[in-house]
């Protein structure tokens, strides 16, 4: 018979940093097909070819016509936004520095790939709810601290009097 305290035993911070990586690894491995300078625009795929599957297929109208007027005119800045935004995801999971806020940013663009690519039919909604589920886990914990840098700064740069300072708590909220 189970402990009724079984259910409500923490993960294993090192499975949490197992975890952590693996996402930095995925996050890193999709930003690398997000080719420069052009980003498929020129032969019509890469990112290019997903925004327009994403003009096509998003079920919220209010995104799909954002994607359609916004977006797609001004590809190469929001390809570079994309880029930019998928490498911080990736080194700040890899790293665990400022994990809580890549966190962040990995749930806002797995959200927006969900409502953009889940009516697509070549695509699977559930790889987007599992990558906001990662997100969710992350931002709830600190994924950080162990083998990471968040945890040496956590440890590091704590004050030592116990009195919270507003750069610490600060710090607290990311890592």
């Amino acid at each position: 018979m189970t402990n009724e305290r079984d259910w409500a035993t923490p993960v294993s911070p090192y499975a949490l940093a197992t975890l952590r990586i693996a996402y930095g690894i995925l996050w890193l491995q999709q930003a690398m097909w997000k080719v420069p300078p052009d980003f498929g625009m020129a032969r019509g795929d890469g990112l290019y070819y997903w925004t327009k599957q994403m003009a096509q297929y998003s079920f919220l109208a209010p995104h799909k016509f954002f994607v359609q007027s916004v977006v797609l005119p001004h590809f190469l800045l929001f390809a570079w936004l994309t880029l930019v935004t998928e490498l911080f995801i990736a080194l700040s999971h890899l790293l665990g520095i400022a994990s809580r806020l890549g966190a962040l940013a990995a749930l806002a663009m797995s959200t927006n790939l969900l409502i953009g690519l889940a009516r697509d039919p070549s695509e699977w909604p559930w790889s987007y709810l599992m990558l906001m589920g990662y997100s969710v886990l992350f931002l709830t914990t600190h994924p950080g601290r162990v083998l990471g840098v968040d945890g040496w700064l956590a440890r590091h740069l704590a004050p030592a009097d116990g009195i919270g300072r507003p750069w610490a708590k600060a710090l607290g909220l990311l890592t």
